[in-house]
């Protein structure tokens, strides 16, 4: 079961979500991250539900496999160390918004023993931010928690997606409302910076918006074509090989007059035997 929780209201200044003693900033986060963190996001409310939860989880999948080759009772043996390191984890995860980007930390000990730590770090630019859902299941439900999923443009890699998931954090809703809010300002802005179109040389072009953002009206001269490349994914229709139906009918034209002056010649030449 997965659902949009609701958004509670945020103020128009930003600077209150970091007076508030559930979204302070610690010093040693301030020093990591160079940007101004607008919100920080909190775990410590549902750090013993979510807790819970992993156990129960770990512990139904165990019993499930007591009778594949005695797999599940090794999994029940090594629940004591399973909660340290869920212990661990989910208090060292921090969540910050800064105005171009969100930063997720987490560090914990490796799940093999004596293995060292693990320390996670994940950066998804507010630019390239394109859904945020927030999921609750139905044992999830049991225990108030919920899982933060953001799904941003993914660059070198296979998938065209790249999800963050973020599991036990305290008011998702707000969490979710103050990302939308701030990737809204730096895409606007990046839209904003984007060179216009680039118009063909001796070419004339108006464009005119109306108030209400309705779609531009394109004036040109009557006497000359327009080329206008509105994205550099595209090109010109010259460019890729593809002929305009203009010269594609002058080409024709002038096949058929070539053709037509043949034909004379030929005739003219045949007269001229006949006669002598």
């Amino acid at each position: 079961m997965s659902h949009t929780e609701g958004l509670p209201g945020l103020g128009s200044s930003k600077y209150p979500l970091l007076s508030d003693p559930e979204s302070e900033v610690d010093e040693d986060d301030v020093e990591d991250t160079s940007e101004q963190i607008l919100y920080t996001a909190s775990f410590d409310e549902l750090a013993e539900n979510n807790l819970q939860y992993d156990t129960i989880i770990w512990m139904s999948i165990s019993l499930l496999l007591v009778l594949a080759w005695g797999v599940g009772i090794i999994m029940l043996l090594y629940l004591p160390f399973k909660r340290y390191v869920l212990q661990k984890d989910i208090s060292s995860r921090k969540l910050h918004v800064t105005p171009t980007q969100i930063v997720y930390k987490v560090s914990r000990p490796s799940y093999i023993p004596f293995w060292g730590d693990t320390t996670i770090e994940k950066q998804v630019p507010l630019s390239l931010v394109i859904d945020i859902i927030i999921e609750q299941g139905c044992l999830q439900s049991v225990y108030g928690i919920h899982t933060l999923r953001i799904e941003s443009i993914a660059h070198g890699k296979a998938a065209p997606v790249d999800e963050l998931l973020v599991q036990g954090v305290s008011k998702p809703g707000l969490l979710r409302k103050v990302i939308i809010t701030e990737a809204a300002k730096v895409q606007e802005v990046g839209a904003s910076l984007k060179p216009p179109a680039l118009i063909g040389e001796g070419e004339s072009m108006v464009r005119m918006t109306s108030l209400t953002e309705g779609p531009a009206v394109l004036l040109r001269s009557p006497s000359k074509s327009l080329k206008i490349t509105a994205s550099p994914h595209h090109t010109p229709a010259d460019r890729r090989g593809v002929i305009p139906g203009d010269i594609l009918l002058n080409k024709l034209e002038e096949v058929t007059k070539s053709v037509k002056k043949i034909e004379f010649l030929i005739e003219k030449s045949q007269a001229s035997l006949e006669g002598s």
